[in-house]
């Protein structure tokens, strides 16, 4: 949609990476993070980070723009996350700054989204969502060694895009 591509414009224009985004998250709540995306609202451009500091999921918003916090925001204990959220940082394999730099290394485009969730298994699924300089985007699945599978697109579509 169109909303998707001025989000995709707004991302490739940032100053800041997502990575400077999560090195200022974890800075400022003292955890470490587990996710990280781009987001687009009302004009304003922003990195939503998902930490873990203490037992405690912490989420930080980002300002693209300026590389400060705009506001964080205590999301409870872990220990009442949802089943497949990632609520221990190590099972990502790498801190998610190494993660993303290996997926912009391998697809040649600029991470806007990652995130990891338990399958079956009992190493995660690492999601990463990248935007390519033409303003197109492209999932992945990430294994532990970085290698990228791309995911189809209407796998899990528009559905999850905006809730919340």
């Amino acid at each position: 949609s169109a909303d998707d591509k001025a989000e995709v414009q707004a991302f490739l224009r940032s100053a800041h990476s997502i990575s400077a985004a999560i090195g200022a998250a974890e800075a400022s709540s003292g955890g470490k993070a587990v996710a990280a995306e781009f987001d687009h609202k009302d004009g304003a451009a922003f990195y939503e980070v998902d930490t873990i500091a203490n037992g405690k999921q912490i989420s930080v918003e980002i300002d693209a723009a300026s590389g400060k916090v705009i506001k964080s925001a205590d999301e409870g204990d872990v220990a009442k996350a949802e089943d497949d959220d990632i609520v221990d940082p190590a099972q990502l394999g790498a801190t998610l700054t190494d993660l993303v730099a290996r997926a912009e290394q391998k697809s040649g485009a600029k991470v806007m989204a990652i995130s990891a969730e338990h399958g079956k298994g009992p190493t995660p699924t690492i999601e990463v969502e990248v935007a390519k300089p033409d303003g197109s985007t492209q999932e992945f699945a990430m294994a532990q060694d970085g290698s990228l599978t791309p995911v189809a697109d209407g796998d899990d579509g528009e559905s999850d895009e905006h809730d919340g």
